[in-house]
């Protein structure tokens, strides 16, 4: 995004990867300027401080903060001082989740790495990746979002009147930003907007930082003070809601600044659709109610007694706004309810807040695979579904089909059915059998949107989008099995099975399309192929159930 004209990421290395460089938040509005991080014990301070503040930012500068500590390191003992480092990372936010995911990730991509200078390497490599992947999720953010504002756009005369809590711009993350994201998309496609802007106390970050950032953009928005959103819902002076998250449970419940509790209640009283947006890694599926087990944390009582701002003698300056003995209360976060929420908004799609749309997701990394479309609710009886169905039984029989412990199911079975594809669907993994209303059938996929379109009470598998590549790129498949096996995956990979892209993500756009690439050259219409991207993950293919069902069966067998 744009700081006088210029390009500014929020975050970024130095000409030497030896330093990293942020962007100063306590300093504005007032003043910008760049600070220099040169270990990892400042840029705990810096996040613990709020120097640098927002979910996603704080997931990358944490990937940042990993890598200067895998500088600091000694050799000999490296290992354990990643760790205490580590350690001190989590401790400086304990709200945020993308804090502890960026740590995690980081400490898996040193797994059975030998030599020091190998682990620094890839410290620094994923510490970009986790950068690079916040900007380009909120990108998608806005191109999600910014149909809900279209909408709205179409249906009125005037500007879309949107009102936002705290500061979930691209100050919050890499670039782009979650809330503010649809906002600069919308402005960019030329759509009228103005933007209502919470002052949001204690810290004013909707003051200082939102305000700033929307005037360098040259968004319309007026400020307002925090108590002031409820009057102008009353009034019709609100077409939407939208804020960003620091977490979000397994059942919708969504942890962000305190103040945005009260803001959905009085949406919902008024009928103000409530939007929340945020990168995948913001979701917390071991926590399954939000409002009881996310950890709330409490700051400093001085951030509520003193404010800061420019006196008559154009210096910034702190003053106490009550007796110095008051004592005082300062929670960070409030958690609003999922019935309060009117839809989710994330790089993967748009979603519902609750845990059926939720569990839509990655077992390894909980990412939502694609917007789900409904046309209809009723399915026929489909010739040759008792023995799609008997080969999926099987399947199940085997744990090639089945449920994790942590509740996310996994594999799934489809047949071509005309120009369609009836789908085993989403959250059926605990199922050994299925009737035919667990099934979905899927009439249109859309890869630039990354949605699927389908029929029936279950919606369409989280792998619904892969099937269909394959459909799509070989005309004579008439069925494809998906099955996980981490042996199965191993050996596929190390024989040199053919096999997707690497270095794309499950669930993406990119990942159909590196099946396309995959197929496009292939004669036989039966084969299997291996997913490095997606975590114990392996295709088959074939012209019938029965000969589908073989392969699978011949692949399984060279393991057993």
């Amino acid at each position: 995004m744009q700081v006088n004209g210029q390009h500014y990421r929020t975050i970024f290395l130095d000409e030497n990867n030896e330093k990293i460089k942020i962007i100063n938040q306590r300093s504005l509005p007032h003043e910008f300027n760049i600070v220099e991080i040169s270990t990892c014990d400042e840029m705990c301070e810096v996040i613990r401080n709020m120097t640098l503040r927002g979910a996603g930012l704080i997931g990358a500068a944490t990937g940042y903060g990993m890598y200067l500590a895998a500088l600091e390191a000694e050799d000999k003992n490296f290992d354990e001082d990643i760790h205490k480092a580590a350690e001190k990372l989590k401790q400086t936010r304990p709200t945020a989740v993308n804090l502890a995911w960026a740590v995690e990730r980081q400490l898996k991509a040193f797994l059975g790495k030998i030599s020091v200078k190998e682990k620094r390497k890839l410290a620094l490599q994923t510490a970009i990746a986790i950068a690079n992947e916040d900007a380009e999720a909120c990108k998608r953010i806005g191109e999600y979002g910014v149909e809900i504002i279209r909408e709205i756009a179409a249906k009125k005369e005037g500007p879309v009147n949107i009102l936002t809590h705290c500061n979930a711009g691209w100050l919050a993350f890499v670039d782009h930003g979650t809330a503010l994201s649809p906002i600069y998309k919308a402005q960019a496609e030329g759509i009228d907007v103005h933007v209502w802007v919470d002052e949001t106390r204690p810290r004013n970050q909707g003051a200082s930082l939102t305000s700033w950032e929307l005037a360098q953009q040259g968004v319309a928005h007026t400020l307002i003070t925090d108590n002031a959103g409820g009057h102008l819902m009353q009034k019709g002076m609100v077409d939407m809601v939208i804020t960003g998250a620091d977490r979000v449970a397994a059942n919708g419940d969504v942890a962000n600044k305190i103040g945005t509790y009260l803001k959905a209640l009085a949406a919902k009283d008024n009928g103000i659709p409530f939007y929340v947006a945020l990168p995948s890694s913001t979701f917390d599926l071991n926590i399954k109610n939000g409002v009881r087990d996310i950890p709330i944390e409490e700051r400093d009582a001085n951030e509520v007694k003193y404010v800061s701002g420019k006196n008559a003698n154009a210096q910034v300056e702190k003053v106490l706004i009550c007796l110095e003995n008051t004592s005082v209360g300062n929670w960070g976060f409030d958690v609003t309810p999922a019935r309060l929420i009117t839809k989710l908004i994330c790089e993967k799609g748009i979603c519902d807040a609750n845990k059926e749309d939720i569990t839509r997701l990655l077992p390894d990394e909980g990412y939502i695979k694609f917007k789900a479309e409904k046309r209809c609710e009723d399915l026929p009886e489909f010739q040759g579904f008792a023995l799609l169905n008997l080969a999926r039984t099987k399947l199940h029989d085997m744990k090639l089909i089945g449920m994790y412990s942590n509740g996310i199911g996994y594999g799934n079975i489809s047949l071509r059915v005309g120009k369609d594809f009836l789908i085993s669907g989403s959250a059926t993994g605990n199922i050994h059998e299925l009737p035919l209303d667990k099934y979905a059938l899927v009439s249109k996929v859309d890869i630039a949107r990354n949605t699927v379109y389908y029929s029936g009470k279950t919606t369409a598998s989280s792998e619904s989008m892969s099937h269909a590549m394959i459909y799509q790129t070989l005309p004579n498949v008439k069925c494809v099995i998906h099955v996980h096996h981490a042996e199965l995956h191993q050996f596929m990979k190390r024989e040199d099975y053919d096999a997707t892209a690497p270095d794309v993500s499950y669930g993406t756009p990119e990942f159909a399309e590196s099946i396309i690439s995959l197929l496009r050259n292939k004669k036989e219409s039966h084969g299997v192929f291996v997913t490095p991207g997606h975590e114990e993950g392996v295709f088959v293919y074939g012209e019938s159930v029965d000969e589908a069902m073989e392969a699978c069966l011949n692949i399984y067998t060279a393991i057993s």
